[in-house]
């Protein structure tokens, strides 16, 4: 009997070391499903702080390229103002030379005096004072001493250089 007592006490033995092994087991698959649940909440977690972040920083950035662009805006204002200004400068300029007669403003570019063989000069002012104030163009013919001129209407006359 002392062996069968002892098979006994063996065969116990295997079923608690059993029944041990499959708690062992039991809480081991347990803890493994704690730690995966753990680790899907620390995971959800960090992806949150993550586009939290990737928000703020992209909400900053899209701060710094609105004040850049509204930057360029102002600068390119700034641009067409003055463009502006020099076209109204322009504009008046031409104005102001329109304004002022012609044949002065083309004899005062350059000092021009037209001889004749016998001695006589004329100087572009003097041509304009001796054609008629409508007249748009002057042919000299120091030669034939006259002022052949045409005016806007595209009338023509002619007028002696020297008396």
């Amino acid at each position: 009997m002392p062996r069968k007592k002892i098979a006994d006490v063996a065969a116990d033995v295997k079923k608690a070391a059993k029944a041990t092994a499959e708690k062992a087991a039991d809480t081991a698959a347990a803890t493994e499903v704690e730690v995966k649940k753990a680790t899907r909440a620390a995971g959800r977690k960090a992806k949150t702080k993550v586009e939290e972040a990737a928000a703020k920083a992209a909400s900053k950035v899209a701060e710094k390229v609105d004040d850049a662009a509204t930057a360029a805006e102002i600068e390119a204002g700034k641009a067409k103002a003055k463009r502006g200004r020099k076209a109204a400068e322009a504009k008046e300029a031409l104005v102001e030379a329109a304004s002022k007669p012609a044949r002065k403003v083309r004899a005062a570019k350059l000092d021009i005096v037209i001889q004749s063989k016998m001695g006589g000069a004329i100087t572009p002012d003097g041509i304009a004072a001796k054609v008629p104030k409508d007249a748009v163009s002057a042919y000299v013919k120091v030669e034939e001493n006259k002022i052949y001129w045409v005016n806007k209407a595209g009338e023509t006359g002619d007028v002696e250089i020297w008396n």
